[in-house]
């Protein structure tokens, strides 16, 4: 694109992550740290991919933690912009909140996105629909990965989407779409959402689909979910590609054996200590002499010395005074 389609974003940040405990209740699932940065900051590159000028990010649970995240990612010539949220407002009321506080401008499109999510997709088909054919929403999607897993998007010949169905087998002439968490919505449609909590699919797309102005197009590139633990601890060990990863801030003795794992910030790894497929993450311990094999351990915990964990997860956040 020549020019930027959105002059403005808002990357969704702001949930409790439920499938993600216990992690969650640590770190919030947009920030759970990645080998190549949180997990947000493939939402965040995206949209500085698409020349926006400004990406507003709402936050609520570990509101702090969110913010310490998003401030690692480096974007150029992009303002970031917070949207505290009080209470849980939802995908759509946390919309509406930052449009209520002038934080998304008056004019133009704006480009939405989800902030749990692993994904680089190219946008310009999306921003070519919605900008020629007047949707009140366009749907990015992609071709389904696994229709028995996600929601399935289903389109009919003019590009308008003719059904969001849930998880199952598709029927034999049904080609199903899968959505992963990039929309384009209108000024029109943005201004009709209340300012009280709310989710998108009831008080913008249903609306959107009522008036046949629910498009969706599909875009190059890929998407993966980072839902619930085990789905981050594959998404680790993808990336990693079976290296070892320390981050700077992290504490690791000479002596201690890492393979084909990943030291977040702040993580202390003691002498003679093993660990073997882990990710030992933000402030977590390994004493002298433990073995961590294929597990998790964030916050608050540890591995006591001598002790094996194995295919475990262990998560408790800091005590505050």
């Amino acid at each position: 694109m020549t020019e930027p389609a959105f002059p403005v974003a808002m990357i969704l940040a702001a949930g409790r992550g439920e499938r993600m405990r216990p992690l969650s209740s640590v770190v919030p699932k947009p920030a759970l740290d990645l080998p190549d940065g949180p997990v947000i900051s493939s939402a965040m590159r995206l949209v500085e991919e698409a020349a926006v000028e400004r990406v507003v990010v709402n936050t609520w649970h570990l509101a702090d933690r969110m913010a310490l995240a998003i401030a690692e990612v480096e974007l150029r010539h992009v303002e970031i912009v917070f949207s505290e949220e009080q209470r849980l407002m939802g995908t759509a009321g946390g919309l509406a909140l930052a449009r209520q506080r002038g934080l998304l401008g008056r004019e133009g499109p704006v480009l939405v996105l989800n902030g749990d999510c692993v994904l680089a997709l190219d946008i310009e088909a999306l921003a070519t629909r919605h900008l020629e054919m007047g949707d009140a929403v366009t749907l990015a999607l992609l071709p389904h990965l696994d229709p028995a897993r996600w929601s399935r998007v289903v389109l009919d010949t003019a590009g308008l989407v003719d059904a969001i169905r849930p998880p199952a087998r598709p029927g034999p002439l049904e080609a199903p779409f899968l959505y992963p968490g990039v929309m384009a919505v209108s000024r029109e449609a943005l201004d009709t959402l209340p300012v009280e909590p709310g989710q998108v699919p009831e008080l913008l797309w249903g609306p959107a689909q009522s008036l046949k102005r629910l498009g969706g197009v599909v875009v190059p590139g890929h998407w993966r979910e980072v839902g619930t633990p085990s789905s981050y601890i594959e998404m680790v060990h993808q990336k990693l590609a079976g290296r070892t990863t320390v981050h700077s801030t992290a504490d690791v003795d000479p002596t201690a054996s890492l393979t084909g794992c990943f030291v977040s910030r702040y993580a202390v790894i003691e002498a003679e200590a093993v660990v073997e497929a882990a990710v030992i993450g933000e402030g977590a311990v390994v004493r002298r002499g433990a073995r961590v094999v294929r597990s998790v351990l964030l916050g608050a915990v540890e591995a006591a010395p001598g002790e094996r964990v194995e295919d475990e997860i262990r998560a408790r956040p800091a005590k505050t005074s």
